[in-house]
């Protein structure tokens, strides 16, 4: 991370979540992390509960995607079917022909236990809990009974300080391998599930239970509790499993990770109390505190989140013209949470980040390539917090060396590649073992947009070329082998799909599959761009795949084509759409997350297809669509998305229609945290753009009229601080750590400045066209 995040913003008020009452369900608790363990906190008194998970903590083990590998030569017979009968017009039989090339199934992030702690003391007054942002650390305030919780990545434990004793008790939904008690010392040995299926899977067991050492991981939760100065208690926790490590086989000793857990928790006792909650609220507000976002609320609003949140939702208006500040909290909320879940070292957070509570969560609660994973991680590097990319890149370098067999077995390639879905297991494979949908199980394209997420962290600033380098030079190979001509002169990607989406066939079926797609040709466009870049900057212009990865761009457009009604073309032709308001918009993916580059009619024809598509469906499809209308320019459309995210979940919408739960949990529903984690990425898109030059207020929503932003990054790597009144620029600092030349955008006019650390100050004055200060000037 450039060093200018390091600078902490100017003073800000508060970002705490505070409750009058206990929660009463597991979307009505608080979330803590340290990148590593993730826990729910119901702030119950006198008996209260800590829902424990750790990052590890899967079912299956690394053998789990070769229980049904599909062989080459079945693989080989299957494909060239499918082919033929793509180009004889028969996709509905293609598909059949691309189930037989189906493995199983990813595996499950599952939940590891629960702590209780049982207070002597009855509260005998008032009632309030809340979580700092900021600081990470949970409080409850219970008549007399105080109590604080932190998750601390410096010393890998969890903290309960409580000003009453308390009594632990230790509890787990896994197998009990044992229990044992020693003085303060409470040990819970647990085993996961050698396999859980998907929920769709109805034929199969809910879990899969095998003994045999190496078909599951096993772990342990070890809590030690001390009397704490004042006569109440200090309880200490440390989970650990015997997870070996990604792309390892084996696994380690439950005993070395019971050791491993003792060691974590003694080293944390024998520090005074304060200074372990000092640490890891220091090292939580380090990257916390790189920006905020802050918008004036009319009222003051009110402590309890959720009368706050009951008053913007029925205020008649939108929710954001009753409480402005609700959109730099949801901003808090994002940033927050992948801290708690995304550390250096880890694995990035999942489809729940580092919170599930069910033993067969929705969709596995695992890794989905073809949107979700890379959402997670669009807010990293424009909100400053470019570190919790780190785990993304360890887990694709992992990714890319299973891929190269499932590359060369399935379909004789070399290079890389994985489907939509992975686990810490490195699953590679199409899912469906034969009777998955042709929709999700058949995209072979996740490799590239993974690269292009990591080639983000180099645009700004923030990244490793020779680390990613391999990477894309091996996504590059296998593209070079997929991406092929046909008789036509055509270049296609068949068997193709637009991720999860269908249309109707020439007889009249629904299908998935066409010879290409729009998101294919732009992925390829862009993965072919990122390796020539990579090449030149690491000198390594005439190797042979960046030299033909430069070749094959010349035949590209990075726009595809526009349909008779004016919208995008998303598959290989005109094709009658069987839902228009379908959750994914795949075939606008170089719009936003890409770099655009496209022309006038291109963007008519994105705006057209957003507007065909619609406004309302899943959380994250909501947060995809601001990011889009953000980049296009549009603050109204943006607001209009804003409204559905903010509305409470559950409603009567329907089971797409996303909102917020009690604890900004978002929905897709049900919960899923790529919502929550791409929402700062859409706010900050609102607010500064750099895919070309740096733009600043290009879509700011009308109701945050007044507001200031600090601690933002833009392209190539420059701190954005600004302000703006009445909707209307006031003043922006711009900062860079290394001497770079930018172009700044306001209102239609411009500035190139030379920047270096010392910064630059601009006001809307010094955007001057014509003699014509841009505050002068109607808004385009």
């Amino acid at each position: 991370m450039p060093s200018v995040g390091d600078v902490p913003p100017d003073p800000a008020p508060p970002a705490v979540l505070r409750f009058d009452r206990p929660a009463r369900t597991w979307l009505e608790c608080l979330p803590l992390g340290n990148g590593s363990v993730g826990a729910m906190l119901d702030g119950g008194v006198p008996e209260g509960r800590l829902r424990l998970n750790h990052e590890h903590g899967w079912s299956g083990s690394p053998g789990s995607e070769r229980q049904a590998s599909v062989p080459a030569d079945i693989a080989a017979a299957a494909l060239a079917r499918a082919r033929r009968a793509l180009a004889d017009g028969r996709p509905a039989d293609a598909e059949g022909h691309l189930a037989r090339m189906q493995g199983r199934y990813s595996q499950a992030f599952l939940p590891m236990g629960e702590c209780v702690l049982r207070c002597a003391a009855a509260p005998d007054g008032g009632y309030e809990r809340s979580l700092d942002l900021a600081t990470g650390v949970h409080e409850v305030r219970a008549g007399e009974v105080r109590q604080r919780v932190v998750a601390s990545a410096p010393l890998g434990v969890l903290a309960v300080e409580t000003t009453c004793p308390v009594e632990v008790a230790l509890d787990t939904p896994l197998a009990v391998v044992d229990r044992r008690e020693s003085g303060d010392e409470r040990v819970l040995l647990v085993r996961w599930p050698s396999d859980v299926p998907p929920v769709h899977e109805q034929d199969y067991p809910a879990a899969t239970w095998d003994p045999t050492p190496g078909a599951a991981l096993e772990g342990v939760v070890l809590a030690r509790t001390r009397p704490a100065p004042d006569g109440g208690s200090l309880v200490v926790l440390a989970l650990e499993t015997t997870f070996p490590g990604l792309g390892r086989t084996g696994g380690g000793r439950v005993e070395d990770a019971v050791e491993r857990a003792r060691a974590r928790v003694a080293h944390a006792c024998v520090l005074p109390v304060d200074e372990v909650f000092a640490q890891a609220a220091q090292d939580h507000g380090r990257l916390f505190g790189r920006s905020r976002v802050e918008t004036a609320s009319p009222v003051e609003p009110d402590r309890d989140l959720g009368r706050r949140l009951e008053a913007a939702f029925s205020s008649g208006t939108h929710p954001w013209a009753a409480d402005p500040g609700l959109a730099g909290l949801l901003y808090d909320v994002g940033r927050y949470l992948l801290v708690a879940s995304a550390r250096e070292g880890g694995l990035p957070p999942t489809l729940q980040g580092i919170w599930n509570a069910q033993m067969r969560p929705p969709w596995s609660s695992n890794y989905t390539l073809n949107i979700n994973a890379q959402m997670n991680h669009w807010a990293c590097h424009p909100t400053s917090l470019s570190e919790t990319a780190e785990p993304l890149l360890a887990l694709v370098e992992a990714l890319a060396v299973a891929g190269r067999e499932t590359a060369r077995r399935l379909y004789d390639a070399p290079g890389w590649c994985v489907h939509h879905n992975t686990d810490q297991w490195l699953f590679s494979s199409p899912v469906g073992e034969g009777h998955g949908q042709a929709r999700w199980s058949s995209w072979p394209m996740a490799a590239p947009w993974l690269v292009v997420q990591l080639w983000s962290a180099v645009e700004f600033g923030a990244g490793h070329p020779q680390r990613l380098w391999p990477l894309a030079r091996g996504a590059a190979e296998f593209l070079l082998a997929w991406h092929h001509e046909v008789g036509d002169g055509r270049w296609v990607t068949a068997p193709a799909t637009s991720p999860e989406n269908v249309y109707r066939g020439p007889d009249g079926a629904v299908v998935a599959v066409d010879e290409t797609t729009a998101l294919d040709q732009q992925l390829v466009h862009a993965l072919f761009r990122v390796v020539a870049d990579l090449a030149e900057r690491l000198g390594l212009q005439d190797d042979d795949v960046a030299v033909r990865s430069r070749a094959r761009t010349v035949t590209l457009s990075p726009q595809p084509a526009v349909a008779a009604d004016g919208t995008l073309q998303e598959w290989a032709g005109e094709r009658e759409e069987v839902e228009p308001g379908h959750r994914h918009v795949s075939h606008l993916w170089g719009v936003y997350p890409g770099w655009g580059g496209w022309d006038e009619a291109g963007l008519a024809a994105a705006v057209a297809t957003l507007e065909r598509r619609g406004d309302d469906s899943s959380g994250w499809s909501l947060v995809w669509k601001m990011c889009l209308w953000a980049r296009l320019g549009r603050g109204d459309k943006v607001s209009d998305l804003a409204r559905l995210l903010f509305r409470h979940v559950p409603t009567d919408q329907g089971p797409e229609a996303g909102g917020l739960y009690p604890n900004l949990f978002a929905a897709h529903p049900p919960f899923q945290i790529d919502a929550n984690l791409g929402f700062p990425a859409a706010l900050a898109e609102a607010l500064v753009q750099s895919h070309d030059d740096i733009h600043l207020l290009p879509a700011l929503p009308s109701e945050l009229a007044d507001g200031r932003a600090s601690g933002l990054t833009a392209r190539p790597g420059v701190r954005v601080d600004l302000e703006w009144r009445g909707g209307r620029l006031v003043q922006v600092r711009l900062r860079a750590e290394r001497p770079t030349r930018v172009r700044v955008r306001y209102d239609g006019a411009a500035r190139t400045l030379d920047l270096g650390s010392e910064g630059a100050v601009l006001r809307a004055e010094d955007f001057d066209v014509d003699g014509r200060p841009a505050s002068r000037r109607s808004s385009p």
